[in-house]
This record gives C-alpha cells, sequence and structure tokens, in this order.
C-alpha cells in the first residue's frame, strides 16, 4: 500500500512540475545561449517575424524599448514578409525612418484563421488599437487552409492568450474554437469546447486527460524551438532612429530609387529576379506552361477565416486595413490563372471590406508594374514601398 501511495504521490509531483511554470524556465535555460550579442531592441519589430510562437511577450517587449514619439503598427501576413529585396519594410525602415516600426508578423501558412487568434492575445497591448493585414490571393485556394499547414504555424502560447482575453464575444470566441477544432481536434477541451451536442461534451471530459498533456507538450516544444530562445541575442541594444521622419518622405525619389535597383535584378519575361528565376523558374519553365488554368480564388472556406479575423477585430474595437495584394500579371498569363479568378478575388475582398468598415489598400491593380514584384507570387521593390506607405498613412490617420 505505502508503495502504491508513494508510486501516486511521484506522479503526481512529476504532473505537477510538467504542468508548472517551472517546465517552462527549464527549456528556457537550456536553449538560451549564455554570453549573447548584444543587439538595438529595433530589430524585434523585424527579425524572424516568421516564428513569434509567443507574440504578446515579445510584442511587449519590442514596443517596451521604442521611444516616445515613435509609432509602431502591428502588421501580419505570411510568406511575403520574408521578400530579400531592400524595400521590405524590415530592412527599409530601420534606414530611413525616424518615427516608424511595423511590427511584422507572419510566414507562409500563417494566414486569417491563425491571425484571428494571434489578434485575440495581442490586442490588448495594442499601442493605437489598430492592425494592417496582408490578404495574399493564394490564401483562397478552394480547400482553404489544409489542417498540417495550419498545426506547423499554431501557436500555444497565442491559443491561451485568445482564450483568456475577456473582450472577445462568446459568439465569437465559440466560432473560433469551432473552426480552430476542425483543423486540430486536439485544442477541444472543457475550457475550449469545440462540442455541439451532449455526446460531444462527454467525449472532451473523457479525454481530457490526454489533451492536456498532448497540448503540454506541445507548449514546451514551441517554447524550445522558439528562435528568440536559442539565438545567441539579446534585444537590450538602445532603440537605432533611421536619417528621417516619414513626413518629409520623398516616395517619388523612393521609387525611382527602387524601379532603379529592380531593373538591375530583372532581365527575364516575367519580371522575376534574376536570381530567384534562373534557379527555381527556368528549369522547370515548360512544365509551369498552364498549371494554373484550375487555380480559383473566389470558393474557399479562406473568406469564412477572413470574416472571423474581421469579428474578433470588431469585437475589440480595433480598427482594421486590409492590403489586397496582387498576382504576378506577366507570370500568371504564362500559367494560365484565369483572370475571371484574378477579378473575383479583387471584388470579393474590396465587398467584405465594405461590409466590415475596414479599410482597404487595393493594390490588385498593379499587376502588370515594372519592378512590383521580386518572384512569382511576393512584392518586391516597388511593391513593398506602396506597402510602408500605405501603413504609415493608416497609422497616422
Amino acid at each position: 500500500m505505502r508503495r502504491v501511495l508513494a508510486l501516486a504521490a511521484g506522479v503526481a509531483l512529476a504532473a505537477g512540475l510538467f504542468l508548472s511554470p517551472a517546465a517552462d524556465a527549464t527549456v528556457r535555460l537550456l536553449t538560451t545561449v549564455k554570453s549573447p550579442e548584444q543587439r538595438s531592441v529595433r530589430v524585434l519589430n523585424y527579425e524572424s517575424p516568421g516564428h513569434r510562437e509567443d507574440p504578446v511577450r515579445l510584442y511587449k517587449q519590442a514596443i517596451a524599448g521604442t521611444p516616445d514619439g515613435v509609432t509602431n503598427l502591428y502588421l501580419m501576413g505570411s510568406s511575403e514578409l520574408g521578400a530579400p529585396v531592400e524595400q521590405n519594410p524590415g530592412v527599409w525602415l530601420p534606414k530611413n525612418s525616424s518615427d516608424f516600426d511595423l511590427y511584422q508578423s507572419g510566414r507562409g501558412f500563417q494566414q486569417s484563421l491563425y491571425h484571428a487568434i494571434e489578434l485575440a492575445a495581442v490586442a490588448p497591448n495594442l499601442t493605437n488599437n489598430k492592425v494592417a493585414l496582408l490578404v495574399s490571393p493564394q490564401w483562397f485556394s478552394q480547400g482553404g487552409i489544409k489542417a498540417g499547414a495550419f498545426e506547423s504555424v499554431f501557436s500555444y502560447a497565442a491559443w491561451n492568450a485568445m482564450l483568456a482575453n475577456p473582450h472577445l464575444s462568446a459568439s465569437t470566441r465559440q466560432r473560433l474554437i469551432a473552426r480552430v477544432g476542425e483543423l486540430m481536434p486536439q485544442v477541444c477541451s472543457v475550457g475550449a469546447s469545440c462540442a455541439t451536442t451532449a455526446l460531444g461534451t462527454v467525449q472532451e471530459v473523457i479525454n481530457l486527460p490526454y489533451a492536456a498533456f498532448a497540448e503540454r507538450v506541445d507548449e514546451l516544444r514551441a517554447t524550445y524551438h522558439g528562435t528568440d530562445y536559442r539565438k545567441a541575442v539579446a534585444y537590450t541594444g538602445a532603440w537605432q532612429p533611421g536619417k528621417q521622419a516619414m513626413a518629409t518622405v520623398d516616395w517619388v525619389s523612393e521609387q525611382a530609387k527602387a524601379s532603379a535597383t529592380g531593373k538591375s535584378r530583372i532581365s527575364d519575361p516575367y519580371g522575376l529576379d534574376d536570381s530567384y528565376y534562373a534557379k527555381r523558374i527556368l528549369p522547370y519553365l515548360p512544365k509551369l506552361k498552364g498549371h494554373e488554368s484550375a487555380v480559383t480564388y473566389t470558393s474557399s472556406s479562406e473568406y469564412g477565416d477572413l470574416q472571423l479575423f474581421l469579428d474578433v477585430a470588431h469585437d475589440l474595437g480595433i480598427d482594421v486595413m486590409l492590403v489586397s495584394l496582387p498576382v504576378n500579371g506577366l507570370w500568371s498569363d504564362y500559367t494560365g490563372l484565369p483572370r475571371a479568378e484574378r477579378d473575383g478575388f479583387a471584388a470579393k475582398i474590396r465587398s467584405i471590406a465594405s461590409a466590415n468598415n475596414a479599410r482597404l489598400t487595393d493594390l490588385t491593380v498593379n499587376s502588370y508594374e515594372p519592378y512590383y514584384f521580386y518572384d512569382t507570387i511576393h512584392l518586391g521593390w516597388r511593391g513593398w514601398l506602396d506597402v510602408t506607405r500605405a501603413c504609415w498613412d493608416f497609422a497616422r490617420s
């Protein structure tokens, strides 16, 4: 009997430690590099934007180091945030702006649904109750976000902060939980019930120990893989200003510089960066002709996810700017992407923005503009300048 009691006590103790903050602290201790490199806290707005497993903590740390008089706008998107061009705001703003930053958050497969969770998580800390979302046509494939893709970018830290937000309406919260539960059934629990029937509720109660264990494992795994814990960097250096205030930027001159750079980097007939074209396109060019002829962007569950994002913003009193991104027209003509789908996507985003009283920056009219793209889908030199200027106008309005 004593052995049984001792075993039970040991299991209870181990479970308590596993679930306690001590486990998080241990993982951070094991993965933190000693004597880290000191780096400007401003870098937190832009460094590793695709790996914000703990967005609330990192955003609070970033804005805590921002001097008075500097505006910071939260910008959400996906893989385009990593475009390697000089006009990407992660490069351009620190060099040029003395009074504006974009807190960039997003990587591939972080789409409307993930950003709806993230928005509810960070909303209490937003400095100006505003957020901008880059809306990519590629999100709106017929099947919407796939379960595996969504799970690969899911953040338990953001999820738990969303659940803890008391200002999210019960209706929006439940629809968000149910939608995530479709893709990740393991999040369904008594604390975040996805059930619509009494039997479903009973099943969630029965599965609660396993679900809690699985969720905790995923939380600690996310902590372990969080780049800010593992990189030899400490964001403690002073915020470094750029050379000018945003109000004094000569946008005509900046666009001329962007065009000159783009011209020096593009010689193919599709408006793609030469190095990208040579490595990623030219060897496969014949096979790619017409391969998007059956693609649709006008019928997708992503539209429902985007509406969820806007409903979260409405509940929390946050002003939204949607930036509707274009497709590369020259490349899309080659791959056969139907004009009706391109135009239909643009029209649907315009309608959604209007119905939700969201600000819209519609860049879809620039599909054929020179030097607007870096590759087949991501913005380049001129495109990124338009995004930065729109974000600045929105932030100061």
